[in-house]
């Protein structure tokens, strides 16, 4: 045996999990492993010289207790208020059945997940926020490594929690729609490749085209922003420079909104006299905004618990969980953004046309 060869070692050779090389390498009864992963792992066990002793065959046979939450998101993480009650979600479930929970931010493109998993020693992996061009997470789920998804990935292959983003959008709008508005605008809160971003604006365009606003040709009031205030904010500006000017807006999350009432309160235009603002998540800001947020209220704390509780389901019974969708109730919590279409009169602010 060569010393220092570890079946962290292997399963890196092998692209697979340490729990994977030490269901084939201790020949685990009951355990339904592909004859193509197992014969991989063999192989790279014996080009490395890996010859488990007993003290080691213990070892790999007992839990690491702990799951990695894969957080991808282009800035901080924790700069965004949604995050913290979902990890503070998970980490109440994880706490009781007694596993750590170890928090890493992954990118935008290229994350190597058994590079990851390996370094972090983790049974089981929630991922937040993927995107649908996270070829890595595929790779990961054809491996059979336990993955919980908070959001959408790709349906039937991997187990999900979330909310129905175009049915809540739908909601969003209609409550605009109900007021009278009739140029209504829309900023996602993330590029459209982000599942959620493009549920929101199907749910946007489903209740718009049904109450027939304006929302073709010259009339489309869309932007894309970046998950920040910030992007909100030059979105907004983009928007109400438009001819005929938005009278209400739609905002994929509550940073964007922020950054919409923001920039609408700058230009000199008054909320919601001239421009309501509707936003989604309903984070513990939204309430103390002057005035509060009209949003889709997202139970974010029972989405973590959720995903936490699928995660320990099948990490102690990998093969009687089949992957699923658990779909978690939103509302809209109507508050002070909101109001019906202000009475034609001289426009006001820096977004008045010029003479």
């Amino acid at each position: 045996m060569k010393r220092g060869v570890s079946a962290r070692d292997v399963a890196e050779r092998a692209g697979v999990s340490r729990t994977t090389v030490s269901f084939v390498l201790n020949n685990t009864a009951g355990v339904v492993i592909s004859e193509e992963t197992r014969a991989r792992v063999l192989r790279a066990a014996r080009e490395l010289g890996y010859v488990p002793n007993e003290q080691a065959r213990s070892l790999s046979m007992t839990r690491h207790h702990a799951v990695g939450v894969f957080i991808c998101h282009p800035r901080s993480p924790f700069a965004d208020s949604f995050v913290l009650p979902l990890i503070e979600g998970i980490s109440r479930v994880l706490n009781k059945h007694r596993y750590q929970l170890v928090l890493q931010q992954v990118g935008m493109r290229g994350v190597d997940y058994t590079r990851l998993i390996a370094e972090d020693d983790v049974d089981g992996v929630i991922l937040i926020n993927p995107h649908h061009h996270d070829e890595a997470l595929g790779g990961l789920l054809e491996r059979g490594f336990p993955t919980v998804v908070i959001g959408s990935f790709r349906a039937g292959r991997v187990s999900e929690v979330d909310v129905d983003n175009r049915a809540a959008a739908r909601e969003a709008v209609e409550h605009l729609v109900g007021l009278g508005h009739e140029r209504i605008a829309f900023i996602s809160h993330a590029p459209l490749d982000f599942p959620a971003a493009a549920e929101r604006r199907r749910g946007f365009l489903d209740a718009i085209r049904e109450a027939g606003a304006e929302s073709h040709g010259d009339h489309v009031y869309e932007a894309v922003g970046a998950f920040s205030e910030e992007s909100g904010y030059r979105c907004t500006e983009t928007l109400l420079e438009r001819r005929p000017r938005p009278t209400a807006l739609f905002a994929g999350n509550d940073m964007v909104a922020y950054g919409a009432m923001q920039a609408a309160k700058d230009g000199g235009l008054r909320v919601p006299d001239d421009l309501s603002i509707v936003g989604f998540d309903d984070d513990y800001l939204s309430r103390y905004t002057n005035p509060p947020l009209t949003t889709i209220a997202v139970p974010a704390a029972s989405l973590g618990a959720e995903a936490a509780r699928l995660a320990v389901a099948t990490i102690s019974r990998p093969y009687e969980q089949d992957p699923g969708r658990l779909v978690l109730s939103h509302h809209l919590s109507v508050r002070g953004t909101c109001g019906p279409p202000g009475p034609p009169g001289p426009p006001r602010g820096r977004f008045a046309p010029s003479s």
